[in-house]
């Protein structure tokens, strides 16, 4: 199975299957990423969709010097940036779907916590918000994630240690009603 270099050098020459690959390989993480900082699916599946759109269309000014996939994040992390300028959030109304076997009451705090950990993550700066979001969910490195957002490691580490003790602060009052 080729590696994401080999396609992206396949995609560049016009190799349609070849980038189509790429999206089936990232488009799920690029989803999450993009839910988590706008908080709505109709927001983020726009975005995602808009993200590959752009991808496909800029893929031969990509030099390679970070992975595929930080390239195609720090696209989707423009265009969510862009996008929360020019837009009001939207509320969404979403279906809590249960772990198999939960009962009432614990489906009930699963989703409080959801709840809650979503609205602290709202909470944070956009920079912050990003960085835990590639960190935590995406499983990015500080180097990758440096590179995402443009930040050198050392930036990237002093955001991630400022949005966490933000979400602390954020995420006490739930704490105390043992939500979290």
């Amino acid at each position: 199975m080729p590696d994401d270099r080999e396609l992206v050098g396949r995609a560049r020459s016009g190799d349609l299957a070849a980038f189509e690959e790429l999206v089936r390989r990232h488009q799920h993480g690029l989803f999450s990423y993009l839910y988590r900082m706008m908080g709505n699916a109709d927001d983020a599946e726009e975005l995602a969709q808009q993200t590959l759109v752009k991808a496909w269309q800029a893929l031969k000014g990509f030099r390679g010097g970070s992975s595929f996939k930080t390239w195609l994040y720090r696209v989707g992390i423009n265009l969510a940036l862009n996008f929360r300028t020019r837009t009001k959030p939207t509320e969404e109304l979403t279906e809590f779907i249960p772990a198999d076997g939960a009962g009432p009451a614990e489906e009930f705090r699963q989703k409080q916590r959801d709840e809650a950990i979503q609205a602290a993550l709202a909470g944070l700066p956009k920079e912050q918000r990003t960085a835990l979001v590639l960190s935590v969910y995406e499983e990015m490195s500080y180097k990758e994630i440096g590179a995402a957002m443009g930040k050198s490691v050392r930036a990237v580490d002093s955001l991630l240690f400022r949005a966490k003790q933000n979400l602390r602060k954020l995420l006490a009052p739930a704490r105390e009603r043992g939500v979290v």
